[in-house]
């Protein structure tokens, strides 16, 4: 009598189930999260690349690890990296390069956050398609960001080194006081 359709069905109910283990609908881990940020994030795509997947998989993930992700677009001059960095007292700028014409304005934006006076308080972090480890050493960038999962884990090691972390954590990520205990 069902046919195809039960095959479906057990599809459907196999997939909730699995959405269910994926993503925690508990009302507690959804106000943990959001009501906590492990740091601010400055991330952009430098001045003169349009190239935004590689920028977008990372902010996505390190919004899902709590962090507070203020993403400035594609074709982001080094200056308005280093005044978003200031203005938002971050803690992180993360730039992306995808051609080796514009990886030059990674250098911009250490050299912009110094003048700034801000290059000692924020750690930075580099990625891109033709960015390496040697690129980040020799711009003097703290992080390099192979992926996602390697800006995350970069990012949370850093915060750990950095004297910082005691504060971090605790630091509300917005004004929402609906998951507050009364």
């Amino acid at each position: 009598m069902y046919g195809k359709n039960f095959n479906l069905l057990v599809l459907l109910i196999l997939g909730i189930i699995v959405s269910q283990l994926v993503f925690p609908v508990s009302g507690e881990a959804s106000c943990k999260q959001e009501n906590e940020s492990n740091g601010t994030v400055i991330i952009g795509t430098v001045e003169g690349d349009s190239h935004t997947f590689v920028k977008d998989s990372v902010a996505t993930a390190l919004e899902n690890e709590g962090f507070e992700v203020i993403d400035l677009g594609n074709g982001v001059s080094a200056e308005s990296f280093a005044a978003s960095a200031k203005e938002k007292k971050a803690d992180f700028v993360f730039s992306f390069a995808s051609m080796s014409t514009t990886m030059i304005h990674q250098i911009q934006i250490e050299e912009q956050l110094k003048a700034a006076g801000i290059r000692d308080k924020v750690i930075t972090g580099v990625g891109g398609s033709l960015v390496t480890q040697a690129w980040a050493d020799q711009i003097g960038a703290d992080i390099y960001a192979s992926g996602p999962e390697d800006a995350v884990s970069k990012a949370k090691l850093a915060l750990l080194k950095s004297n910082n972390s005691a504060l971090k954590g605790s630091v509300p990520a917005n004004g929402n006081d609906s998951c507050k205990k009364p």
